[in-house]
């Protein structure tokens, strides 16, 4: 890793960005799912040094699911992808499960690896599932991330990459196994409209 990384950063190139659908066009019906467009700060925005994002509270049957998107056109620049497990626990929320599940997806035997969590804040419980597709990729594990992202300098010239992470409040008297299904239902619908978006 440490010689990739010297290679990375002796190598000069004309890095590819890839073109992408601009998030502001995501769809705000997704299924029976109906979105509420979210937005953040300028100083959050500038302080994630992102590319484009896009922030929806989807609501069904008075149940709701946060869809965050956080893309990144290129890591070189000092930009990259900050992980759930290092922004939730700062926020004070308190991992009480934490690994990963394999999703099935709707496409005919196709599933995906996700990471999923149970995290607690004053009372608050939530379920959450965030992945990191990058470069035609779904990964799980930071470290993971940043050794694709040196080897496809490398090899693609390129480091785009986004995270996207769903989170879903374990309701009063709802056990957390009925919270983590809506979000494997949520991901199934999701993921489809996703690949429109973040390039492979």
């Amino acid at each position: 890793m440490a010689l990739t990384l010297g290679i990375s950063q002796g190598l000069e190139f004309r890095e590819k960005i890839p073109s992408s659908r601009p998030f502001s066009q995501f769809p705000l019906t997704v299924g029976a799912w109906e979105g509420t467009r979210q937005y953040m700060e300028q100083v959050i925005i500038k302080e994630l040094d992102l590319s484009d994002y896009t922030m929806i509270d989807f609501k069904s049957d008075g149940k709701h699911v946060d869809f965050y998107v956080a893309y990144y056109e290129s890591q070189r620049k000092g930009e990259s992808i900050h992980s759930p497990e290092t922004c939730l626990p700062a926020g004070g929320w308190v991992f009480r499960q934490a690994g990963t599940v394999t999703v099935p997806l709707s496409q005919v035997a196709k599933s995906m690896t996700v990471n999923r969590a149970f995290i607690e804040k004053s009372g608050q419980r939530q379920f959450s599932y965030f992945w990191f597709p990058a470069r035609g990729r779904i990964l799980t594990n930071a470290w993971e991330l940043k050794i694709y992202t040196l080897w496809d300098a490398l090899t693609r010239q390129r480091t785009d990459g986004a995270l996207v992470r769903l989170i879903t409040p374990v309701l009063q008297g709802e056990q957390v196994e009925d919270a983590e299904k809506r979000l494997q239902d949520f991901t199934k619908q999701i993921v489809p409209v996703l690949e429109e978006f973040i390039p492979k």
